[in-house]
């Protein structure tokens, strides 16, 4: 064999070994470039993640403000969408979607019984019974067959956010509650100083009247020693309308209107009735509300 043979197969050789690595080399930039993709992909899902979070924080917000204006949460706009027109949130179009322009899920119950209203410990998210909750689909741009209506769960990579309005309503019983009072004392200083029961004194203390009308006549007169909307009964006649309850003799003596009557959960509010409530107890001769489990005379009744 010559030199140019020997130095031929030397070349051949070195060039083999040199495809080889090339091959080594090209198998290690593909793993490479597979976990760059990857690595990519989940920081571009991160950050949609990220900015659906925050466009569903803005909707909740939105949500909440308008509860405190209305007593309700919005209505869904067509099939469970975010209702963003102005007469519901007033929100740009693009709180419809998620960052992957997906619709948004938002869904709220309406009351069994007051069927136009909200039932606001209607919805359960993750086991907790809320108002309302918004959903996303997640990164997969698919909401899990679990999140087609209540109960609703953190399943999958659903990004789930649920809207409790426990401490507004709370605040908007409490108002409702101190106007319901101020207008029990407007009532009963109708009847301070009057001789009510023509006993040849005054009753000093005054009288919330249980029956009768103070415009015409006060010869129906309240036992001074109890608040007479104790004495409210079904079917009580009261200056030419007809009370069930000592609320709806406030709101229709008042012309305060039927939404007075309701607490936030969907309650009237109750008479603190000194055959119920000692005189010792907050309650006694108080509006209050039975608050969010709906039983009176426990701990998280509203009393103002």
């Amino acid at each position: 064999m010559g030199l140019k043979d020997m130095n031929r197969n030397h070349i051949l050789k070195n060039t083999g070994f040199s495809l080889l690595e090339l091959l080594l080399v090209l198998g290690i930039l593909g793993i490479i470039a597979v976990f760059a993709v990857t690595i990519s992909q989940s920081g571009r899902n991160l950050v949609k993640t990220n900015d659906t979070r925050s466009r569903m924080l803005e909707i909740k917000r939105a949500v909440l403000d308008y509860y405190q204006g209305h007593g309700d949460l919005p209505a869904p706009a067509s099939t469970n969408e975010v209702p963003v027109a102005t007469s519901a949130l007033n929100l740009e179009q693009k709180h419809r979607l998620d960052a992957w322009g997906r619709y948004l899920h938002y869904d709220r119950a309406l009351h069994p019984v007051h069927i136009s209203r909200t039932d606001i410990t209607g919805i359960t998210v993750d086991g907790k019974e809320v108002a309302g909750v918004i959903i996303s689909g997640g990164p997969n741009q698919s909401i899990e067959a679990a999140n087609a209506g209540s109960p609703y769960s953190s399943a999958g990579d659903d990004i789930v956010l649920s809207i409790s309005v426990n401490e507004q309503a709370v605040n908007n019983a409490m108002h409702a509650l101190e106007e319901l009072q101020s207008k029990v004392l407007a009532l009963d200083k109708m009847f301070a100083g009057v001789d009510n029961n023509s006993g040849g004194g005054v009753d000093e203390n005054g009288c919330v009247p249980a029956i009768g009308c103070p415009q015409t006549g006060t010869s129906n007169d309240p036992n001074c020693s109890n608040a007479t909307l104790d004495a409210i009964m079904p079917s009580y006649s009261f200056c030419g309308f007809t009370v069930d309850t000592p609320a709806e003799l406030i709101a229709g003596f008042y012309g305060l209107g039927d939404t007075v009557l309701l607490d936030p959960w969907l309650q009237e509010y109750i008479w603190g009735n000194a055959s119920i409530y000692a005189i010792s107890d907050s309650r006694f001769h108080k509006f209050f509300s039975s608050g969010p489990n709906g039983s009176p005379g426990d701990d998280d009744d509203i009393i103002p």
